[in-house]
């Protein structure tokens, strides 16, 4: 029986609930007979610190190191990486990042990358490595030999029946790491109930799911829930999906299992596409317990999203939004605010379409900057443009986003502004940083006076707009006055609800 130890590096992103990716590889791990064990550095309460997760493997012997690498964090994982090499334990890596870009991942330190979906993969390069058979028999493998040249294997085909896979091993994940007050959070509810996208939009990377949609049927879904409700006492479920609904039939029977289940009262909130739902659906999806859907517009402006290449028509939003506001369920909508492109007309376009939605939105995604992520269509169409070709190797570009460092109480309670307009990817003239400025305010305001009691909202938003004010005259002032609430969250209706994201 081989050991293996599988880990999510620090970062200054903190996991609310135990990474998926993490759980389905431990799953299918186990199920082969190994002994996982998995260490989450990144979470809420991380277990341990880097230097005591480097003296754990030492002490645990593993025969190899899994570690997902995410492209925000790269730096830091890479410097992890280079005193987890002390170990002497080859090290794997998997993730985005590594799937596309396995040769940086491998002169930063690590041994192997796993390429695309890894469940099968990690199943046969863990025999191989107990077996001391070549690598080169695994398909799906980028790795380095004894004399350091880089080998590919053939790709491995994606995971056609999603229902083979074993559910996500949780069981490794405390839940202390993730939540102190268990009355608070669903810390194991999320789930993946398929994989993939049907869309193509510029901005989006699909070298680990591919193109396409893939999904578990609504039988083993509900299995998982089920499984989850009766081993945790998870009543509030979230489906990371990117596009939930995209099969229609296959939610309208998952709806079903729930609503005739009688001793199942379970609430759920879902992401998907504003053109794969409709209001017959929506009130079906209500009566099953569905209570907030994610929905991503992106930009109110028309010629914005023909150039991204998302076929959207806002018209259709608009009504959909007003569908699911009158099924009783609350939604969310995902806007990014930074495209390169950007002139006070795209701006405008964006805040009217707020204005116009508001009234049946419960609340703004607050944290929309559009990320140039390697391997999409955008940023190959822009890199050498703006001179931002690997910049997550680079720390003058979204330092502040990535470190996570001090912003005043303003930026904190509405929105990050700094992260995009002083510490972003592309320059902008004055009057469209006022404008990104004037909607991202809009964003902040409409969030708290929609899900905050009306005189906590008042004394909040004095305060913001004290911290502005201060912080444009005396920055070392308003962190002294202002450090105490420095860990005050903004509200996303996440934090009594459900899991977050």
């Amino acid at each position: 029986m081989s050991r293996i130890l599988l880990v999510f590096p620090p970062s200054a992103y903190r996991n609310h609930t135990p990474p998926l990716n993490l759980a389905y590889l431990a799953a299918v791990l186990e199920a082969q007979g190994a002994e996982v064990r998995i260490l989450d550095l990144s979470a809420l309460h991380p277990p341990c610190s880097p230097s005591d997760a480097i003296r754990e493997a030492v002490q645990f012997k593993p025969l190899w190191i899994g570690i997902t690498l995410n492209v925000i964090f790269i730096k830091p994982a890479y410097e992890f990486i280079q005193t987890l090499r002390e170990t002497g334990i080859p090290i794997v890596a998997g993730g985005p990042h590594p799937s596309l870009l396995a040769e940086e991942v491998l002169l930063n330190g690590c041994d192997i990358v796993v390429r695309g979906e890894g469940e099968q993969t990690v199943v046969d390069l863990n025999r191989a490595l107990l077996e001391n058979r070549p690598l080169s028999s695994v398909h799906g493998l980028v790795y380095r030999d004894e004399s350091g040249q880089i080998h590919q294997t053939p790709a491995r085909d994606p995971i056609r029946d999603l229902d083979t896979l074993p559910f996500p091993a949780k069981h490794l994940f405390p839940r202390e790491w993730y939540v102190k007050d268990s009355a608070t959070y669903q810390t194991y509810g999320a789930i993946f109930s398929g994989r993939g996208c049907p869309a193509a939009c510029t901005y989006c990377y699909k070298g680990v799911f591919g193109c396409g949609c893939r999904f578990r049927s609504a039988d083993n879904v509900f299995a998982e829930m089920r499984y989850l409700n009766q081993t945790y006492g998870v009543t509030a479920f979230e489906f990371m999906d990117d596009a939930f609904s995209a099969d229609l039939e296959r939610v309208d029977r998952l709806c079903d299992l729930i609503i005739e289940t009688p001793d199942f009262p379970i609430r759920w909130q879902c992401t998907t596409r504003l053109d794969l739902t409709n209001s017959e659906l929506l009130t079906k999806m209500k009566r099953s317990g569905c209570f907030r859907i994610f929905y991503g517009v992106e930009s109110g402006d028309p010629d914005t999203l023909f150039r991204v290449n998302k076929h959207l028509d806002l018209r259709q939003a608009e009504q959909v939004l007003k569908w699911t506001h009158d099924a009783g369920i609350r939604s969310i909508v995902g806007f990014m605010w930074g495209f390169p492109w950007d002139s006070p007309a795209s701006v405008r376009a964006s805040i009217n379409f707020l204005h116009r939605v508001a009234p049946f939105v419960e609340e703004f995604n607050p944290l929309g900057l559009l990320i140039p992520v390697p391997g999409t269509r955008l940023y190959e169409d822009i890199k050498e443009r703006y001179g931002i070709e690997a910049w997550w190797l680079q720390d003058r570009f979204g330092s502040l986003y990535r470190d996570n460092i001090y912003f005043p109480y303003f930026q904190r309670r509405f929105y990050n502004d700094f992260a995009l307009l002083d510490d972003g990817f592309f320059p902008y003239p004055s009057e469209v940083r006022r404008l990104i400025r004037q909607g991202t305010h809009f964003i902040g305001r409409h969030n708290l006076f929609r899900n905050t009691p009306i005189l906590k909202a008042i004394v909040v938003y004095l305060a913001v707009l004290l911290s502005k004010s201060l912080f444009r005259l005396h920055p070392a002032l308003e962190k002294q006055l202002f450090s105490l609430m420095s860990h005050v969250p903004h509200h996303t209706g996440c934090e009594t609800d459900s899991v977050c994201k």
